[in-house]
């Protein structure tokens, strides 16, 4: 650059220095970077000084409102996801209707073999999975004895935006309604032998005024029959990662409605958060006594109509006289 494009140049950022001698200008620009590098010196402490006397009423007022956000929101979220059938079918089943199968609807039945031939036949006819549950080997660590009902199998998925944890450490099934069944068509398929089990089961037996029991820990190994809460907590938040639960709610002679209480912990204390939320419930059917229909699978024999209630009632299907609902042993082949 021409030397003096330079010194104009460095005039219009230093007034004067054109005018200077040589020495003067070396002065000038001496003392100028001092003045500068001062500058940038003190405000940099100047800066931390402020940010440091800040720093703990910054983080108490980020601590609030996070905490403010926290409370805005659900403590945690319940999804509740019916066990797929089509694809996870358990061994022994029992499928209903709301209405009698016509005798074309009978002979297709007679047609198939296995719960899947079964279950893909009758689910557009309006039919409902509900499942076999086998009594468990270990006592149950209440002293109850176990039940052998019939179960309708979900997943409960429990996860929490919150950025404070809370543990969730017990929950209570709670009967809001129960009512006799309303199916007038059973299919069975009967147990074939044990099967294992995961997951919790809740023992929903009788009608409203029967306590519900559990959860019981299903899985085999020592922790079978158990009480899982009374040995385990679910925590959530604070980053953790969701809480996947299979539950087993187990009816007798009552379909139920009914919700789960989960109390849990966070830092403001002890709570209770219902699932589902608001007035939701969720419902497991039973199994009607005495159907318009009762099919079931006998081996030697295959598929018929059992017991007095349905000898009037199947006109597509072998009557099996002498054999009762409930009362037998069978398997597919």
């Amino acid at each position: 650059m021409d030397p003096t494009a330079w010194l104009v140049l460095a005039d219009e950022r230093l007034p004067g220095l054109r005018r200077l001698s040589p020495r003067h200008r070396v002065l000038y620009l001496a003392v100028t970077a001092v003045v500068v590098m001062s500058g940038l010196v003190l405000a940099y402490f100047t800066n931390y000084v402020l940010d440091q006397s800040t720093a703990v009423g910054r983080a108490r007022s980020d601590k609030n409102a996070q905490k403010s956000i926290d409370g805005e929101q659900p403590a945690f979220v319940s999804t509740v996801t019916p066990r797929n059938y089509t694809q996870d079918m358990p061994q022994s089943i029992a499928v209903l209707l709301d209405r009698p199968l016509t005798a074309s609807e009978q002979a297709g039945l007679k047609a198939r073999k296995g719960n899947a031939q079964v279950w893909t036949f009758l689910k557009p006819l309006g039919g409902r999975v509900v499942e076999y549950t086998s009594l468990l080997r270990k006592p149950l660590e209440d002293g109850r004895q176990d039940t052998n009902g019939m179960a309708q199998t979900f997943n409960l998925n429990l996860n929490s935006d919150r950025g404070a944890g809370l543990t969730i450490n017990d929950m209570t099934a709670v009967k809001d309604a129960c009512r006799a069944p309303t199916a007038r068509t059973v299919v069975d398929i009967p147990p074939a032998g044990s099967e294992p089990r995961q997951g919790l089961k809740w023992d929903l037996t009788g009608g409203k005024a029967d306590r519900p029991h559990g959860p019981y820990v299903l899985d085999e190994g020592e922790s079978q029959g158990q009480l899982y809460f009374r040995h385990n907590a679910v925590d959530l938040g604070n980053g953790q990662s969701n809480m996947a639960l299979r539950i087993q709610p187990e009816v007798s002679t009552q379909t139920c409605d009914w919700h789960i209480d989960a109390s849990y912990t966070d830092t403001s204390g002890s709570h209770t958060q219902r699932i589902p939320r608001g007035t939701g419930t969720l419902t497991t059917e039973a199994v009607p006594e005495q159907p318009v229909q009762y099919f079931a699978w006998v081996p030697g024999t295959g598929w018929g109509c059992v017991g007095a209630a349905s000898q009037n009632g199947c006109p597509g299907s072998e009557t099996l006289r002498n054999v009762e609902p409930w009362r037998f042993e069978g398997h597919l082949d």
